[in-house]
């Protein structure tokens, strides 16, 4: 029964990442094929999305300028990566009573760019915020 349901897993995985233009080889690496420097056309000019190689796993950040952020989210916010989309839900504040409201970042991934939604109910209602394209 458990080598039953193991198989199942495996070949709903290798379905999954081949309808992504994935193999499983390629399945740890799928944020490294995105490491790197992303712009895009924002309010105060040239907007930077970044993606780097961490120790811990990866930071996603998005400079709105040179001195402001959007967010600044690390492998912890990722809370799924799926259809060339990774869904980021991120602590947009924090109370001192541990409170905490959250936002939602969808980056859908193409072979050079990536649009960026945002939303604030859930990663379902997101609404496209801009799309960077690789630098």
């Amino acid at each position: 029964m458990y080598k039953t349901a193991m198989a199942a897993a495996v070949l709903a995985v290798v379905l999954m990442l081949s309808s992504c233009g994935q193999t499983t080889k390629d399945a740890p690496l799928a944020l490294e094929d995105l490491v790197g420097e992303y712009e895009y056309v924002s309010d105060d000019g040239t907007g930077k999305l970044t993606i780097e190689k961490t120790a811990g796993g990866f930071d996603i950040s998005d400079y709105e300028s040179e001195d402001s952020y959007r967010f600044l989210a690390d492998s912890s916010n990722i809370e799924t990566i799926e259809n060339n989309r990774i869904y980021i839900k991120y602590p947009e504040q924090v109370f001192s009573d541990d409170t905490v409201i959250f936002s939602y970042y969808v980056l859908e991934c193409n072979s050079d760019a990536i649009d960026v939604y945002y939303g604030e109910s859930g990663p379902e209602d997101t609404e496209f915020l801009y799309h960077a394209a690789k630098k």
